[in-house]
């Protein structure tokens, strides 16, 4: 089956599935009964979301979805991958919950074939945000959140949020960020949603430290130091994402190019000594590997160098596997909770299909789609002047996000940014397949791609790449490397969040498409004269198309 859904409604694919597998009593009775939470509660919030009633809204086939929603729940195992396209959604929290159900209640959780459940290698990383022990309560209070937002106020998150430090440095409230350290991020290439309200704001830091191996837009643009990095072959290094536990030698170094753990260890020592006792970096690794803040630890008992050297049972060449990841059913075995118990880490011990999280956040606690704030049926007027559905994140074999857009070899095999456009689209609306065209939307905001004409894409779709900037342009401002004018970032804005703050809408943007002409005045230009293609207010969103609006479907 092959269900393409309109670009941010899966979460009403999903409830359809989910009210196909119980009103046709597919789902696992034994799994259901023994280790979930709130199922009558779930299935009462679907009863009525039938395959008839999501096809209109998600423009998928009724009997498609029916025979999706059969195969996994008859398969004797299943398992759903998903990463950013999920996350990058205004309904985020609405169709993970719902995809999640969809495996618990057919019982693919943990089985052989169906959706395993993998920690960090030895609870490797077990401490996300190690600092927040060292930082005084006071200092706590003053990280940058959003006024409301229930898991952001909660603290699970350590980090910062990006909204919160926009409006920060745009009005000076609650504070005004006097340093931004940048380190292997190409924030305005790539990681930032608007990057020409992101550049105008950080120009008022007073001093901006960028670390990375290349000279990026980001660099160019906002250091006032750079610092070079080492590439991975100039390092000593440890790295457990998920299984297994893996270290990396340094074979070779170059000039004054530093790793990021010296880098990091050597800021620390300044900061604050006595927090960073460690020699140097093989030691850091040891500590990361198997302390983390004892006196519980890791479950790693091994250092740096007997990780490099000393082969074991699960061990050869600087690698090591973790058994637990490898087992199955551990929510039956007593794997998965503190306290040894059978069942599942959470308050119930069950999964929760009714989530006492999600509501204790403020967040709807079962199924639920958000339809994006400019789509077809939202703002219909803005879709008859803006009628193509824009997508954009999919992954390319040459490059990742903003990496390797200086590589030859790499730009040889892929030497311009692509758009994907239906073949009926190019023919409506007059472009070839290789021509640049210009992609744009209500707020005027535009960039430029080359068409790379496909059935991928169904009409009234595109999907553009991310990330591009090219190496071998001016770096200078005001065109940074060209790092405005294929930019698909252009089209996003801040400040526009789905529930408990998570989730944005950048893969479900509206748009219109229309040939590049030469001579045709181009994104950096708009940018240096204007400071960005539409106004703002500082620390808000864009003003919003007025139209009646559809919002949360439940």
């Amino acid at each position: 089956y092959w269900l393409p859904v309109r670009p941010g409604t899966d979460a009403i694919v999903a409830m359809a599935m989910l009210n196909v597998i119980i009103a046709e009593d597919l789902y696992d009775h034994e799994f259901v009964d023994s280790w979930t939470y709130g199922f009558e509660l779930m299935a009462e919030r679907v009863a009525d979301k039938t395959p008839e009633w999501a096809s209109p809204l998600c423009d998928v086939d009724p009997e498609v979805i029916r025979g999706a929603a059969r195969l996994i729940a008859t398969s004797s195992s299943c398992a759903c991958q998903w990463g950013l396209a999920f996350e990058q959604q205004i309904a985020a929290l609405g169709v993970t919950e719902t995809v999640a159900d969809i495996m618990a209640i057919t019982a693919n959780i943990d089985n052989p074939g169906g959706n395993a459940l993998y920690r960090c290698a030895f609870l490797i990383e077990k401490r996300y945000g190690l600092g927040d022990d060292y930082i005084d309560k006071d200092t706590y209070a003053k990280k940058l959140i959003p006024t409301v937002s229930g898991i952001n106020e909660s603290n699970i998150v350590s980090c910062a949020d990006s909204d919160a430090i926009l409006s920060a440095l745009e009005t000076g409230e609650p504070y005004m960020i006097q340093m931004f350290w940048i380190q292997s991020s190409n924030a305005l290439a790539c990681a930032s949603m608007d990057p020409a309200r992101t550049y105008n704001a950080l120009m008022k830091v007073p001093f901006i430290v960028v670390a990375d191996p290349f000279m990026t837009p980001t660099a160019q643009a906002l250091a006032d130091i750079v610092l070079p990095v080492a590439m991975s072959c100039e390092r000593n290094s440890c790295r457990t994402w998920w299984t297994p536990v893996r270290t990396m030698v340094k074979v070779t170094e170059y000039y004054e190019a530093k790793s990021d753990e010296w880098i990091v260890l050597q800021l620390g020592k300044r900061i604050k000594p006595e927090h960073w006792p460690w020699a140097d970096d093989t030691e850091f690794c040891t500590w990361y590997l198997t302390d983390q803040l004892a006196p519980n630890g890791t479950q790693y008992n091994r250092t740096w160098k007997e990780t490099v050297e000393n082969p074991g049972t699960n061990c050869c060449n600087g690698t090591e596997y973790w058994d637990w990841d490898a087992t199955y059913h551990k929510y039956a075995k007593g794997l998965l909770r503190p306290d040894g118990q059978v069942g599942f880490n959470t308050p119930t011990g069950r999964i929760e299909l009714w989530s006492f999280g999600y509501n204790h956040w403020g967040v709807d606690p079962l199924p639920f789609h958000v339809e994006p704030p400019e789509s077809p049926l939202s703002t219909p007027e803005t879709y008859k002047e803006f009628p193509i559905i824009l997508s954009g994140g999919g992954r390319s074999f040459e490059f990742f996000h903003s990496e390797h857009r200086q590589l030859p070899t790499m730009r040889e095999f892929h030497p311009w940014p692509l758009i994907m456009v239906n073949p009926e689209d190019c023919e409506k609306y007059g472009v070839r397949d290789g021509d640049w065209i210009w992609v744009e939307n209500s707020r005027g905001a535009r960039f430029r791609q080359k068409v790379k004409m496909t059935i991928e894409v169904l009409p009234g779709r595109v999907h553009a790449e991310h990330g591009w900037w090219f190496p071998e342009q001016d770096g200078a401002g005001p065109n940074y490397y060209g790092t405005y004018e294929s930019n698909l970032n252009n089209m996003t804005q801040a400040f526009v969040t789905g529930q408990g703050g998570i989730g944005t809408p950048i893969k479900s943007m509206l748009c219109k498409i229309y040939p590049y002409t030469e001579g045709d005045v181009l994104p950096h230009e708009v940018i240096a004269e204007r400071g960005n293609f539409a106004e703002y207010e500082p620390g808000k969103a864009y003003p919003q198309i007025e139209e009646p609006v559809v919002t949360t479907i439940i």
